[in-house]
Order: structure tokens, then sequence, then C-alpha cells
């Protein structure tokens, strides 16, 4: 017969094995709500086979664990507000990095992000929901106190130091260095200034053009940049122009670009539009004679562009609101407006109306299409992208590629239009693809944007480069008739 001893040994086993599954339970709890779901995405970029790109989120991890912590010994109705906090600063943060958006930029696009349709995208979709849903379950995770005061709060927050600095080496790259306040201290290095298209632009009375390219980055392979450029190297367009490409140091995002190549500065538009705004290239070409169109696909709205391009110098603004009647189709995913391949006549359509003044234009173009996330099938380009990206290895960077060689054919068939003559025409991008995928980053330079630069020859350089090019090709005829007989 079992003695006593036997019962309370019994006894004292099952507390023992009891208080081990509350303690087990608690410290799960308080890992799942605290540690892994609300860093599920950053957890994922940890996997090779997986290929997300985020920037480092170490303050917003251990965050997240500092709220854990205090989920142990505050009431809910506490927790909920300081989690959704943790949450807002999270992407805030992460979203700046990822676009080079400086915080108060992102948070005036969110004051008008009714402009943008962010469910027509599939991946910004699966982005909301997932927020959404781990939110939620961290929060589930984070609701019962009794249940996580048996967890330990040091190995917890040892295991969440391990995981930021993981996360950490995992993530840093040079790609996440170029947003936000960065730049703000640093020279300003324009394509403009740089191509010498600025110091030449009206000079001789010519039309001028500059196209701002939405994230046309500085590819590292030459093949790949030269299948993009091919329209601007055609020898009926090199026969008239000289064509001179390179890169330059992008901070920011789109504003930003269009503050470094318009104004030569690196201050925020907002700011700057309230001061002097004498030296932006509009007002130059303004003094120097000239009518300025700006045009661009998406709604005047967005970043108040209707507002302070006319600050600048622009006489006209065409925004996709009124070019959309013209062309009746839409392109893009969550920023959806006027196709960047049916630009070319519109502006050849501006470039007349603004001519009734008999002056010569200043015409500038914001592109578009290219802005991530990629909607498929937008492009009148095919480099047969296929599943995995074609040549370019990666399909999202294969089908940006498409929409860049839009414009640039775009671009070839203002150069001969006849109603721009033969413009000065600069190429040059706004900021690198803020793309969600290492790989597809990693195609990229950092820190560096693409700048292409047609200036007209002159008519005895012309006639030069075309005897060359008849002698080049009598020489070729020659050789080719030796070797056949």
């Amino acid at each position: 017969m079992p003695s006593i001893a036997d019962y309370s040994t019994a006894i004292d086993g099952r507390l023992l094995a009891a208080r081990s599954a509350r303690f087990v339970r608690a410290n799960i709890r308080l890992i799942a709500g605290g540690l892994l779901i609300p860093n599920l995405l950053s957890l994922a970029t940890m996997i090779s086979l997986i290929d997300i790109g985020l920037p480092p989120r170490t303050e917003a991890i251990l965050f997240y664990a500092c709220v854990a912590m205090l989920a142990r010994r505050l009431p809910f109705v506490i927790i909920v507000p300081l989690f959704l906090t943790v949450l807002s600063f999270d992407i805030v943060r992460t979203l700046s990095l990822m676009f080079s958006v400086a915080p108060v930029e992102f948070l005036e696009a969110i004051d008008r992000a009714q402009r943008i349709q962010f469910f027509a995208s599939p991946l910004y979709v699966a982005r909301i929901v997932t927020i959404a849903a781990t939110t939620v379950a961290a929060l589930v995770c984070l609701s019962r106190r009794s249940a996580l005061t048996n967890a330990s709060a040091p190995a917890f927050f040892v295991l969440a130091l391990g995981v930021a600095a993981i996360d950490f080496i995992g993530n840093v790259s040079p790609h996440y260095h170029f947003g936000a306040t960065i730049g703000f201290e640093q020279p300003v290095q324009s394509a403009a200034e740089a191509s010498g298209f600025k110091q030449t632009a009206g000079a001789e009375g010519r039309n001028v053009v500059l196209v701002m390219v939405e994230s046309l980055g500085y590819l590292r392979d030459p093949a790949a940049r030269q299948r993009i450029a091919a329209p601007l190297y055609d020898p009926v367009l090199t026969r008239d122009y000289a064509v001179t490409s390179g890169q330059t140091v992008y901070y920011g995002s789109t504003t930003s670009g269009e503050m470094r190549e318009l104004c030569d500065t690196r201050s925020f538009y907002k700011d700057f539009v309230q001061h002097d705004t004498d030296p932006c290239l509009p007002n130059l070409m303004a003094r120097r004679g000239y009518s300025t169109v700006a045009v661009h696909g998406f709604s005047g709205g967005m970043f108040e562009r209707e507002h302070w391009y006319p600050t600048i110098g622009f006489d006209r603004s065409l925004f996709g609101e009124k070019l959309l009647k013209a062309t009746g189709r839409e392109c893009g995913a969550a920023f959806r407006g006027v196709c960047d391949a049916d630009f070319a006549p519109l502006i050849a359509a501006a470039s007349r109306d603004a001519d009734a003044g008999g002056k010569p234009r200043f015409i500038y173009w914001l592109t578009l299409t290219s802005h991530v996330p990629i909607a498929p099938n937008d492009a009148r380009t095919d480099f047969h992208c296929g599943d995995d990206g074609g040549s370019f290895g990666h399909l999202d960077v294969c089908r940006m590629a498409e929409l860049w060689h839009d414009v640039f054919e775009g671009v070839a068939q203002l150069a001969h239009d006849p109603a721009l003559g033969q413009p000065e025409i600069l190429m040059v991008g706004d900021h690198g693809p803020p793309l969600w995928s290492k790989r597809g980053r990693a195609q990229f330079e950092p820190g560096k944007v693409a700048w292409y630069r047609l200036q007209p020859r002159k008519r005895s350089e012309a006639r030069l480069e075309r005897a060359g090019n008849k002698a080049t090709a009598t020489s070729v005829a020659v050789t080719t008739r030796d070797r056949l007989d």
C-alpha cells in the first residue's frame, strides 16, 4: 500500500509538472506575442530561400519586446495603445528607409493617400492583410496578464537582443543608407550640372526637354543599361545628337530628385518653395525667354505639385486628371495614371500649345509607370521576362526595364519631332527602385541614378558624321566583296 510520503511525492510531482507547463506556456505566449509574430517579415529575410529585403528593424524589435514585458504587469487596455504606437513607428521607419522618404515626407504622402490605389496592388494587399493579422495575433498572445507572469523576462530579453542583432547583421545594406534626413547636409550633385546640361540649355534658343524617370537607378550590368537605352543609340538619332551618359548620387524620394535637378537643393520641397526659388531651372529658363511646361501622369494634388510647380517657374502644368482624357488608357498598380508609353504625342501637343507666343519651350516630364509596385503588361516593349526575369535575372527588374525602354523610345521620338525641332534633352532617374527583393536591389549601385544627355550636333558636325558613316559603310561593303571574291 502506498505510503503518505508516496502520495505527497506524487502530488508534488503533479504540482511541479503543472508549474513547468504554465512556465512553458507563459514563455511561448511572451515569445510569440512580443518577438515572433510582430517580426515575421524580418525573420523571413533570414531564410535564404525567401527573397525578401527589409532594412534593419533593430529598434522596433526591441520596442516590441519591451511592450511584451510590460504586458506581464500592466492592464491590457494600456498595452494595446503601446503596441499600436510601436507598430506605427515600425511602419513609418521601415517604409521611410525602403522608399528613401524622409518621415515628414512619408506623413505628407499618407495625408494624400486617397489618391493611391493600394488595393489595386496584390503586393500591397498582402502587406496590409499580413500587418492586420499579425497585430491581432500578437495582441491576443499578450492579452492575458495572468498567463504571462510566469514567463522569464531576463531570458526573453536576451533572446530579443539576439534576434535584433541577427536582424541587423543580416539586413544592413548600403541601399538603406540613402533615405530620409541623411543627405540634407551633403553637397548637391545633380545630373543637370554634371552633364553640362544646365550650363548650355537654351543658349542657342533651342527647345529644351528634361525627363525625370521614375526609379531609374544605375544598373551594375553594362549590357542591361545598354539594352534599356538602345533607342538613344540608333544611328538615325546619333547622326544628329551626341549622346553622353553617367551616374549621379541621389538622396531621398521623387520630390527630392525633383529638388535636386530643378532647384539644385536637398531641402524639403515644402520648405524650399517658401523662400527664394529664382535659382530653379524653370525660373532660369523663363528669364532666358522660354515658356515653361510641366507634365506628369498622376494627380497634381500628390505632394501639392499643382501649387509649387508655378512657384519654381512653370507657366503651365498638365497632370493626369486632364491628360487621361486625351489618352483614355491607364497604367500602374497603386499609382495609376497616364501610361509613359503614350506621352510623346502629348508632349508634342503641349509644345505646340506653348508655342503661341513664338517663344522656345522648356518642357519637364516626370514619368510614372515604373513606380513600384509594378503592374504586369503595361509596357509596349517585350523583353521576354517570363517568370524569372529573362536576361535581367529578376522579374520586377525586367518589367521595370521594359517600362524604362518605353520612355527611351518616347524620348527618341521627341528628339526628331517637328514640333520640337532638335531639342536639348536630359534624362535622369529620381531615385533607385525601392524593391522588396534583396536580389533585385543588388542589381543596382547603391545611392546612384543614371543620366543620359542628348546634345544636338551642329549642322557641320552632323554632315561629317553622315560622311563618316557612309565611308564606314563603303569600307565594310568593299571588305565584304573581297571576302566573297
